[in-house]
């Protein structure tokens, strides 16, 4: 391969990477990535990355490839990558060793690595820095030709690559870290609008739990999931403008009552419009009540007009409401509420999400008849 070839080559693997990494903000999704396209670039059999636990400072293994379960457990339990790891802390370089039964820095260690049951005999280490710091190290080792070893030239293009999956992986952990501390703070907001009632503690998050249960069933992808379990645990937020004489009522409602609770589904969702892209879960807040048949509330939405997520959590919301005790009435069995459920269908509720409502309670008891 000509020096032109070669560069033209490594051009083309740092534009894929890249493009790939920075097409996600999903730690998880962009560790993959990172390590199945840096062992791809390099013909490695393993990869391994380690992020930097701000918390502990120090670093963990985050993610690995090519490694059997066993090797990975005798590789945690050992802490077989620390001198790996410390070397290239100390020195902020790229380092090469391709034969480690032979290298200074492991001669006379007793490595678990080196041995029978975990071959690794070469690998090339880079850290990942930002801004000089290192927020993490990215190994990969043995190339899957015997005999053919990792070069100055493999340096340089995992020392290339490592810029921009140092970038990419950084968002992704401040976006993890944001997106935590979201889902933190709308779980205890939830959990102060469920305080307001006494007979609803913890009413939210069980409809959150069965909410993701069925669109689980139905086979929604991870963004709609996620756009899901935020209305589903949201949807009462409206309750904040409700009184809560009227919350703790120890009675049946008077029809003005009943008319300021059903006010909630439309506070909430002017509530949560500030929130950023509240337009994917606002629907599923406002519409929780409206019935399949048309003769919910707020706005008397039928069949499909309304969202999957207010199907959805419509009967989750209904589960839960049914199985709770309230001052006027007990609460019913698990099992008379099932059979509720599944006689609505079609008129309450979407038959398609009854469906995979009854195929969750069967396939999955220890999420719904959970006390």
């Amino acid at each position: 391969m000509t020096e032109n070839t070669r560069k033209y080559e490594a051009a083309k693997i740092l534009l894929q990477v890249s493009r790939e990494i920075s097409s996600s903000l999903d730690l998880e999704k962009v560790s993959e990535i990172v390590l199945d396209q840096s062992s791809k670039a390099l013909g490695a059999d393993h990869a391994s990355l380690f992020l930097m636990d701000e918390t502990i400072r120090k670093l963990m293994l985050t993610k690995a490839k090519g490694f059997s379960a066993d090797e990975l457990d005798n590789i945690n339990l050992l802490g077989s990558w620390e001198i790996i790891n410390e070397n290239v802390i100390k020195s902020k370089e790229p380092l090469i060793v391709n034969d480690i039964r032979d290298n200074f820095l492991f001669k006379g260690k007793k490595l678990p690595f080196a041995d029978i049951e975990l071959p690794i005999h070469s690998f090339l280490a880079v850290p990942l820095e930002v801004e000089g710091k290192i927020i993490g190290i990215l190994i990969v080792s043995n190339r899957k030709r015997p005999g053919h070893l990792f070069t100055e030239e493999d340096k340089e293009l995992l020392e290339a690559l490592s810029n921009n999956i140092a970038i990419a992986l950084l968002n992704a952990k401040l976006y993890h870290r944001l997106k935590n501390l979201f889902i933190s703070t709308v779980t205890s907001l939830a959990r102060a609008i469920d305080a307001k009632d006494a007979y609803t503690s913890g009413h939210s998050e069980r409809v959150m739990k069965y909410a993701v249960a069925i669109g689980q069933e139905l086979n929604l992808d991870e963004e709609t999931l996620e756009n899901l379990r935020l209305a589903s645990i949201l949807h009462d937020i409206g309750k904040i403008g409700v009184k809560e004489s009227i919350l703790m009522k120890p009675a049946k409602l008077l029809g003005y009552e009943r008319r300021q609770i059903k006010m909630h589904p439309g506070i909430g969702a002017r509530i949560i419009e500030s929130i950023d892209d509240s337009h994917k879960i606002i629907r599923g807040v406002l519409e929780h009540h409206e019935r399949f048949d048309g003769n919910g509330y707020p706005h008397h939405l039928k069949g499909n007009a309304i969202s999957l997520e207010g199907r959805i959590i419509a009967v989750a919301d209904t589960f839960d409401a049914l199985t709770t005790d309230r001052p006027y009435q007990k609460g019913l069995s698990k099992e008379a509420a099932f059979d509720r459920i599944r006689e609505a269908s079609s008129t309450q509720f979407d038959p398609k999400v009854v469906e995979a409502f009854v195929i969750s309670y069967h396939k999955h008891p220890e999420i719904w008849l959970e006390k």
